[in-house]
């Protein structure tokens, strides 16, 4: 019966043969057309994935993790007039990420190193299901912030987004830190301490698109906000990061190229 089987496969019937292939290309093109299109529907916040970048999703935002420093390197998402009104209490249940393979930061990295575990994504803007709430709570957004940093200009940064985000309907938003070699770490997985942090805004709808950007050293400020913001394009210089790329490209260029301190409500 072996004999059979064997002799059976390696019949050469040419119909069958040729029908073979023809069935192989199209699996394989549907695979490939499959994955570049998967790509290319990322949401419309969405950097540009780089070379061995693994793009994670929660329901909320995206982002992009980086091992080597334990942390995001950027969160992704857009917030609208209803979520940035939502009532959910917050849940201040810090849990390691199950989308990071690789693992987290833990409490205990944080525990007496004198840094909160500062939001990426601000869990306030969070409010508008439990689910999201939760997963913001999720340490693959958190990152180490002086408290005067995390409690005093940066939150006031956060309030100011949403009260964007209400006034303008929705707008996209990237933030993160800025990740260089040799950060001081702490804890035993050696979380990376930024020296500096960044979010970008645009507002693409209708005639009067706009962007901005902002970088804050991690320390407490009096200055106001407006002090630290540049436009799209400095950032990207900064971070080496493709923001906002998806945009249609004259709109991009405006979005990207100017400050226009007026123009946010």
């Amino acid at each position: 019966m072996r004999k059979l089987t064997l002799k059976m496969h390696f019949n050469y019937n040419k119909p069958v043969f040729t029908f073979l292939v023809v069935l192989a290309f199209f699996v394989s093109y549907g695979f490939f057309y499959k994955t570049t299109n998967s790509a290319k529907a990322l949401p419309l916040e969405t950097p540009r994935l780089q070379e061995g970048e693994t793009y994670l999703h929660h329901l909320a935002y995206g982002f992009v993790y980086n091992e080597t420093h334990e942390q995001a390197k950027w969160i992704a998402y857009c917030l609208t007039k209803k979520e940035a009104s939502g009532i959910i209490e917050r849940s201040d249940n810090f849990e390691e990420d199950p989308l990071v393979k690789s693992g987290t930061a833990t409490d205990g990295d944080y525990a007496k190193s004198g840094y909160d575990r500062g939001h990426l994504a601000p869990a306030a803007d969070m409010r508008w299901s439990i689910q999201s709430m939760e997963e913001s709570f999720y340490y693959s957004n958190m990152s180490p912030q002086l408290p005067a940093f995390n409690r005093g200009i940066w939150k006031k940064l956060e309030e100011k987004v949403r009260d964007w985000a209400v006034a303008l309907d929705s707008i996209l938003i990237v933030t993160g830190p800025i990740l260089s070699p040799n950060l001081p770490t702490i804890g035993t997985n050696k979380v990376s301490v930024p020296a500096y942090y960044f979010k970008a805004i645009v507002d693409f709808k209708g005639p009067k698109s706009k962007g901005i950007a902002f970088v804050f050293p991690n320390q407490g400020s009096k200055l106001p906000l407006m002090e630290f913001a540049i436009s799209i394009n400095e950032l990207e210089k900064l971070t080496n990061i493709d923001f906002f790329y998806q945009i249609e490209d004259k709109l991009e260029s405006t979005v990207e190229s100017t400050v226009c301190n007026t123009c946010w409500p």
